[in-house]
């Protein structure tokens, strides 16, 4: 059997400390307000997140990052992958959408030699 690592296309990485990320779904329901996340690990194509709610597998979701040392807020778009509570604490886990809004920027932060804490 196949392990949950070997079918990921980007290894994972802990987060910068400080980092900050907003969410909300897209499209925004009219009475939803963005939720501030505990972003768990970042790679290339994903985010893993603390969530304070579950939230079903392919919802389409808004994100905006601000990485510590970096004044550009980059905003994303992502669907939920995948979403459950090991150890009674929601996580989920977000595939990026790199085509849209600031993703190349996003993606740009992953090339080699390129720490994520540097701008």
């Amino acid at each position: 059997m196949s392990s949950q690592q070997e079918h990921r296309h980007h290894p994972r990485r802990d987060p910068p400390r400080g980092v900050s990320l907003t969410l909300r779904r897209d499209p925004p329901a009219a009475d939803e307000e963005s939720l501030h996340l505990l972003c768990r690990d970042v790679s290339r194509t994903g985010l893993g997140v603390a969530f304070p709610h579950s939230i079903t597998p392919d919802t389409d979701v808004e994100l905006w990052i601000t990485l510590p040392g970096d004044e550009r807020r980059l905003h994303l778009y992502g669907t939920i992958a995948w979403c459950a509570a090991p150890l009674g604490q929601w996580r989920a886990g977000i595939a990026l959408n790199l085509e849209r809004s600031d993703g190349r920027f996003w993606s740009a932060r992953f090339d080699q030699d390129h720490d994520l804490d540097e701008h």
